[in-house]
């Protein structure tokens, strides 16, 4: 039944159902129709009127030209659960669920002027705040000798047979489409795009470590953090986008009529954005992140099942650079030879010595004297000049050379730290390790190994050479990250879990992992001054490294004032590009000639 006014000038149409029909308030609807011949049987046949007006099982609403409720029969009170009093003089957007749109009732509208009448499903609202569905017809009626407009509404509960039809669609417990629905409007929208000369994305988003809130909170309070995020995922999309629950914690989108693959990059940030926001499930303030994988039509895939293949891998592929990312599928072939060429030539920089390390100091919290700083790696590419990692490291994710940078870099680092150390500057030098060298079989063993090659006359262990990874690569497996984290512990090398905060680390697997040092996510640091839940989340990790007796570095500093308010709650040491940005070797040492007061 139509809704509310869409404008001033023409209401809304909107007759949902009627109720009792008492003969006087009939004979002023059709009264006048009735005027010629006998008074009596002009009134028995008010009578039949009436009585066929509520015995019948439909609903029926009659309203006057301005969509105020003149009458309803018993069914409408059947069906709506509103009495006749409830509705009279109202319109037929007291039933209204919300689930239409403008376009809907402009259509709606624009039948009853074209043709005098309207049909179709429409969801309304009943009084107790359940949905139904009904099948409406609408007819225009002019009654009278001054044919005064009416409309006429007759509706059916259809609610039963809907509801079956949308369970076998869509997820009972998201209430998003299922993956049966989900590829059917891929199948349709793909000639669409190809009409449209548009790409299509195919988006895998798996959550990152899921598994840890079911095993730590419950399966119960799982389905409501997975409730929460669906809904937000949902909001963060394009109106035009789909939304899918493929099973457990992986969902499908579909976006289309993209100009480019580009188009899609903002809807994805939006999606993780929302994502990051803190979730309340329990009484618990959680973190959630997503891996994204995506694959393009044409470029990916002409079909339904090569597009969703390529999008698994590139998600896998984003769980395996460190989860919380987006990654795009190299399936297509041209995007592949760019890809395979971009590997060929790294290769052949890790042996031209064209790789080259930054440094980013981290200073104490209170003092702002430097204490140490971060190795990070840099392509001084011959015709591209300096690149920075994220123009390259996502394409070593998977391959030997994710190990053989990793290698190079700590190589570089040790060198460096042990020149330090022969000229008695007590930096400490941190050095990012990927998930694929965590994973290796003797972690121990590969890095002394390094150490005893940059530094052959260096006596193990090596005091100041820390170790970074990421706590979502740590939690990928748990039992084989803390054995490597021991046995380096037992050479003497420090650790450190960086982003720490985006995944599901509780008390009990921080208890297994003998970490030095816990880095928080810049993200928290970023926005702590404004949302009160994360100044809660710094001053918890902060505390919760107290207790663990272990170092808080803080990620992402920009200002004086964030700086302030981390000191004042226990923060060990600052970085960030407030402080200081990666830079060279040459301008690290000047920068350390910097008065520790005017470094911020």
């Amino acid at each position: 039944m139509p809704s509310p006014a869409i404008n001033d000038s023409e209401p809304p149409a909107q007759p949902e159902a009627c109720c009792v029909i008492p003969l006087p308030a009939m004979r002023s609807v059709v009264g006048d129709t009735l005027a010629d011949g006998c008074p009596c049987m002009a009134e028995e046949r008010l009578q039949l009127i009436a009585s066929v007006f509520n015995a019948t099982s439909d609903g029926i609403v009659i309203t006057d030209q301005d969509a105020r409720i003149l009458e309803i029969n018993d069914a409408f009170t059947a069906i709506t659960g509103y009495s006749r009093s409830q509705v009279l003089g109202h319109t037929p957007a007291l039933l209204s669920s919300g689930r239409h749109g403008p376009d809907f009732f402009l259509g709606m509208w624009e039948g009853l002027r074209t043709t005098g009448a309207w049909e179709g499903e429409i969801w309304n609202r009943r009084a107790n705040g359940e949905l139904v569905a009904e099948v409406l017809r609408i007819q225009a009626v002019h009654v009278g000798r001054d044919a005064r407009l009416h409309y006429v509404g007759v509706f059916r509960d259809i609610t039963s047979g809907k509801q079956q039809e949308w369970l076998a669609r869509h997820d009972a417990l998201t209430e998003l489409p299922n993956r049966a629905m989900a590829l059917e409007a891929l199948q349709s929208l793909l000639p669409l795009a190809q009409r449209q000369g548009q790409q299509l994305a195919v988006c895998h988003l798996d959550f990152d470590g899921f598994m840890a809130v079911n095993e730590a909170m419950g399966p119960a309070q799982g389905d409501a953090l997975l409730r929460t995020a669906a809904a937000r995922v949902r909001q963060a999309v394009r109106s035009s986008d789909m939304v899918a629950r493929f099973g457990g914690d992986e969902f499908m989108l579909l976006l289309g009529g993209l100009d480019t693959g580009s188009a899609a990059v903002p809807v994805l940030e939006r999606v993780q954005h929302a994502l990051a926001q803190p979730h309340t499930v329990g009484g618990e303030s959680l973190r959630l992140s997503a891996s994204i994988g995506v694959a393009l039509y044409p470029g990916d895939g002409m079909a339904p099942e090569p597009l969703l293949r390529a999008a698994d891998q590139a998600m896998y592929r984003a769980k395996q650079l460190g989860k919380n990312r987006v990654c795009w599928s190299g399936q297509g072939s041209e995007r592949q030879a760019v890809h395979d060429a971009l590997l060929q030539e790294l290769g052949q920089a890790l042996q031209a010595g064209e790789m080259c390390l930054h440094y980013q100091p981290k200073v104490c919290a209170r003092t702002r004297r430097c204490l140490g700083v971060e190795a990070l790696v840099r392509w001084q590419h011959p015709r591209r000049g300096l690149l920075p990692p994220g123009a390259f490291l996502p394409a070593v994710i998977g391959t030997p050379l994710e190990v053989a940078l990793d290698r190079w870099v700590l190589r570089e680092a040790v060198v460096q730290l042990v020149r330090w150390r022969n000229q008695g500057c007590e930096l400490t030098v941190a050095v990012n390790v990927s998930p694929a060298t965590l994973a290796l079989p003797d972690l121990a063993g590969t890095v002394a190994a390094i150490v005893r090659e940059a530094a052959p006359h260096q006596v193990l262990p090596l005091e100041g050479l820390e170790l970074e990874v990421l706590e979502t690569a740590a939690l990928q497996d748990l039992e084989a990250a803390g054995r490597a984290i021991e046995a380096c512990a037992r050479q003497g090398i420090a650790f450190a879990l960086d982003d720490f905060g985006t995944g599901y680390l509780s008390l009990s697997y921080l208890q297994r992992l003998p970490v030095n040092t816990l880095k928080i996510d810049r993200s928290f640091v970023a926005s702590m001054l404004e949302r009160r839940g994360d100044l809660h989340i710094v001053r918890a990790v902060i505390g919760l490294a107290a207790a663990f007796g272990v170092t808080t570095v803080a990620e992402g500093v920009e200002t004086v004032e964030q700086a302030h308010v981390l000191a004042d709650m226990g923060c060990h040491e600052l970085q960030g590009y407030g402080i200081a940005r990666p830079m060279p070797l040459s301008q690290l040492e000047t920068w350390l000639h910097k008065d520790p007061a005017q470094r911020m």
